[in-house]
């Protein structure tokens, strides 16, 4: 049977303030993944976890980002030079990477911490349960690396501490670049053990899940740490998602 693949399609762009400070057009060889009539609007999503609504325009034969593109870009702090890459989820979102003179991609336009509140029930997983997943986790690890599959390790992003803090969402290029697919529930496997969150339901077909604000809460999460989100998958199905938190520095 074959396998199911998820491909988000995709473009880059280098930007160029004299040009695109105002607007951005979208390459032509990109029009056929837009629907048609262009859409009014379209939601921009930086790694900084803020989204930015702009405007869709046709103008002659091209399509470009108009009312709003201005704003996305200064408080990126765009210079001339830099490369972004547009990924795009097939409906109305791009998630957009921004990569500077230094070849490395940045997180800028952070979204404002959200105080959490310590009385919000949490409701956790038994530590019997979360042995067995531990274990299972472990096996699979190690059912990888033995394997004759290209998998040498486990798919991972990182995120931090986001306004939306109830759900997880998955980038769209993780997901893309190993083939993954989701179940209805995840568990999240931390150093306090193992907790569980259901799939959120968006229009867009986005991937989240919900009960993120239970890691952010027990882990005291702020604003400059650094969390890791290793996927744990059986045959590309994600099962877990192993969190590992790099302390930032005040």
């Amino acid at each position: 049977m074959a396998e199911n693949r998820v491909r988000f399609p995709r473009f880059f762009k280098v930007f160029l303030a004299e040009t695109a400070s105002e607007s951005l057009s979208i390459p032509l060889s990109f029009m056929e993944e837009l629907a048609d009539p262009l859409p009014p609007t379209a939601k921009l999503e930086g790694t900084g976890g803020r989204t930015w609504k702009v405007s869709l325009s046709k103008i002659r034969e091209g399509a470009y980002f108009t009312t709003g593109w201005s704003k996305f870009a200064e408080e990126h702090n765009l210079q001339s030079g830099e490369f972004l890459t547009f990924v795009y989820d097939g409906h109305r979102t791009f998630e957009v990477s921004i990569f500077g003179r230094s070849c490395c991609k940045e997180t800028r336009a952070v979204a404002e911490m959200v105080e959490l509140s310590e009385s919000e029930e949490v409701e956790e997983i038994s530590m019997d349960d979360a042995d067995d997943a531990l274990a299972f986790s472990d096996d699979q690890e190690m059912s990888d690396r033995n394997s004759n599959t290209d998998v040498i390790a486990n798919p991972s992003f990182d995120t931090n501490l986001k306004s939306r803090i109830y759900e997880l969402l998955i980038p769209a290029q993780t997901i893309y670049e190993h083939n993954l697919t989701f179940g209805r529930t995840v568990k999240y496997i931390d150093a306090e053990g193992i907790t569980s969150g259901e799939r959120g339901k968006w229009a867009d077909n986005r991937v989240c899940f919900k009960g993120w604000d239970r890691i952010c809460r027990r882990n005291r999460l702020k604003m400059n740490d650094t969390v890791t989100c290793e996927l744990l998958h059986t045959r590309k199905e994600v099962h877990s998602i192993r969190i590992h938190i790099t302390r930032g520095t005040a």
